[in-house]
């Protein structure tokens, strides 16, 4: 604690922390107040999930956000929601909301576990990007799978795990597949 009484904030640990990943333009702010339940967002926050900038700017409860998330995706996001908390970890989930401004939109929302002083989950501020009509986002997101694997193949052939690498090579196909699919799915658009 500061001598003014300020608590110091501190990330959560975490495991890929030297992993960097790239992700399209971010389309909208939250910081969830885990102690007070209160989500705080910005104008294309309300816009997606259906709350006013009113609500936003007061605080939410988590449950009221929640509403607004389709019912297929909602015990999936509230589990990953729950382990994320318990964990202290990032979150970071593809899911759909409605809203009546924006109708049907799948998004990837990412967030961060701060904690307080006695190292308790306090904050996790995120964001979101709307992935609805984003089939180039798709199609990165493949590219980048298949060179991860690719140098993982390498990795396991140059260990002399020949198993793994047997393994790592189905892998690649499947995404290879899903690759040209993806890419035959936007040259007929």
């Amino acid at each position: 604690m500061k001598p003014d009484g300020a608590v110091f904030m501190t990330s959560a640990p975490e495991h890929d922390r030297n992993m960097h990943m790239r992700y399209p333009p971010i389309d909208g702010f939250w910081t969830w107040d885990i102690k007070r339940d209160r989500v705080y967002g910005d104008a294309n926050l309300s816009d997606y999930f259906g709350l006013t900038l009113d609500e936003f700017s007061h605080g939410a409860s988590l449950e009221r956000c929640m509403q607004s998330i389709d019912r297929d995706d909602r015990s999936r996001v509230r589990l990953a929601i729950r382990k994320a908390v318990e964990r202290r970890s990032a979150f970071r989930e593809v899911y759909r909301v409605h809203s009546e401004k924006m109708g049907l939109r799948k998004i990837l929302a990412v967030g961060q576990c701060y904690v307080d002083g006695t190292g308790e989950a306090a904050l996790y501020p995120g964001w979101f990007v709307d992935l609805t009509d984003d089939a180039a986002c798709e199609e990165q997101a493949l590219r980048e799978i298949r060179n991860h694997v690719g140098q993982a193949k390498d990795l396991a052939r140059s260990i002399g795990h020949e198993l793994m690498s047997y393994l790592l090579d189905n892998i690649e196909e499947e995404v290879e597949q899903r690759l040209g699919a993806s890419l035959g799915r936007r040259r007929s658009s």
